[in-house]
C-alpha cells in the first residue's frame, strides 16, 4: 500500500506537480545521468570504421551564440527555497561555462542592463558614451525551457530516502531558419536522507538548506543532459592546418567554441564529398587545437585509403587540400563535476 501526500514544489511549461509518496520503491534509483560522450578508450583497438556526427555544418564552425530562456507557466505556486527566478539564473550562469557558446542575458543581466539605463538617464555622468541600446548581439540559436519539478519518497526500513526529480522541456531553435533541430526533454535528480516516525514527523537528517541543495543538485544534472544534447546536435569544428604521423593541428581553439580536451573526427572535403579519414583526440589552446590521431579508417574504399597513404607520405598533404575535424560530442565544464554534490 502506497501512501502519497501532495505538495507543491516548482514549475513547469506544460504541468506543475509534486506527489510525495512514501514506498518501498525500487532500490537503487539513478542520481547521475547518462550522457553520450566519446573517449579516447572508444577507439584505441587501432583501426576501426569512422562515422561523422549528425547534423554538422561548417557554417557553425565557430563560436555560436545563443539566447536561453527558463520558465514556468503562468499556474505555478511560489516554494520557498528555490524560487523558479532563482534556479533560472543559475541554470543560465551555468551555461555561460560552455565554450561552445556565447550566452547572451536574457535574464539577470537584462536587469542590470535596464537599472544602469534609467541611472544614465538621469544626466550625472558623461553624455558622450552614454549606454546606446541596439548595439546587443543577437543570438543565433535560442534553448527555450520550462522548468517542472516532482518530489519522490521511498521506505528504506530505519530511513527514507527522497529523491528530488527536476524536468526541464526544452527547445532548440534555430533563429535564421525558425526550425526547431531539438525538442525533447532532460530529467536531473538527487538524493537526500531522512528520518522519519510512524507518525510522520521528520526527526533528522533534513534541513531547509539541505532542500535547496538537493534542487540545484537535480537541476545542474538535467542541465548536464541538455549541454550533452546541445553538443551533439551543433558539434564544433576546425580546419586542419597539418598532419604530421600521427600528429594533427587545426584553426581553432576553445575561444572559438572548442571544449576541454575532446575526441573529434578528421574528414577531407573533396568536391563537395565528405571522406571521414580518422578518429583523433584533440587538446585545444586559445585559438588553435592540437592532437593525436587515434585510429585510422579501415573503410575498405580504395579511395579513402589512398587518402590516408598520401596523408601518411605527405605532411603538406592536409594544407594542400580541404581537410576538416569535427567533435564527436562535447565535455563539460569541469567546474559542473565539482558543484552541487551530495
Amino acid at each position: 500500500m502506497v501512501n502519497c501526500h501532495t505538495k507543491s514544489v516548482l514549475y513547469s511549461s506544460l504541468f506543475l506537480f509534486l506527489c510525495a509518496c512514501t514506498s518501498s520503491g525500487p532500490k537503487g534509483i539513478q542520481i547521475n545521468p547518462n550522457l553520450v560522450i566519446q573517449t579516447r578508450a572508444d577507439y584505441e583497438e587501432g583501426a576501426r570504421s569512422v562515422d561523422l556526427p549528425q547534423n554538422y555544418s561548417q557554417k557553425n564552425y565557430k563560436r555560436l551564440v545563443l539566447a536561453a530562456n527558463f520558465f514556468a507557466n503562468k499556474d505555478y505556486k511560489s516554494y520557498e527555497t528555490v524560487p523558479v527566478e532563482v534556479l533560472s539564473t543559475m541554470l543560465e550562469t551555468e551555461l555561460s561555462k560552455l565554450k561552445r557558446f556565447t550566452l547572451v542575458s536574457r535574464h539577470l543581466g537584462q536587469k542590470g542592463k535596464w537599472t544602469e539605463k534609467k541611472f544614465q538617464d538621469l544626466g550625472t555622468t558623461s553624455a558622450r558614451d552614454t549606454m546606446r541600446l541596439g548595439k546587443g548581439m543577437n543570438a543565433n540559436y535560442g534553448l527555450t525551457g520550462g522548468i517542472s519539478s516532482v518530489t519522490e519518497e521511498y521506505d528504506r526500513g530505519s530511513k527514507n530516502e527522497l529523491i528530488y526529480i527536476i524536468r526541464v522541456d526544452y527547445q532548440i531553435t534555430d533563429f535564421e531558419t525558425d526550425e526547431i533541430i531539438e525538442a525533447d526533454m532532460a530529467e536531473g535528480r538527487a538524493k537526500r536522507t531522512i528520518f522519519r516516525l510512524p507518525s510522520g514527523k521528520i526527526v533528522g537528517g533534513f534541513s531547509q538548506k539541505d532542500e535547496a541543495d538537493a534542487i540545484k543538485q537535480a537541476a545542474m544534472n538535467a542541465l548536464k543532459v541538455i549541454a550533452n544534447k546541445l553538443g551533439n546536435k551543433l558539434p564544433i569544428g576546425c580546419q586542419v592546418t597539418g598532419i604530421r604521423g600521427t600528429r594533427f593541428g587545426c584553426d581553432k581553439g576553445y575561444e572559438e567554441g572548442f571544449m576541454g580536451k575532446q575526441m573529434v573526427a578528421i574528414y577531407m572535403d573533396d568536391a563537395g564529398i565528405d571522406l571521414p579519414l580518422a578518429v583523433a583526440e584533440a587538446s585545444p589552446g586559445a585559438h588553435k587545437t592540437s592532437g593525436k590521431i587515434v585510429a585510422w579508417n579501415d573503410d575498405e574504399d580504395e579511395y579513402i585509403q589512398d587518402m590516408i597513404r598520401q596523408i601518411k607520405a605527405n605532411p603538406r598533404f592536409a594544407r594542400q587540400n580541404d581537410i576538416y575535424a569535427v567533435s564527436l560530442g562535447m565535455p563539460t565544464p569541469p567546474e559542473w563535476d565539482n558543484n552541487y554534490k551530495d
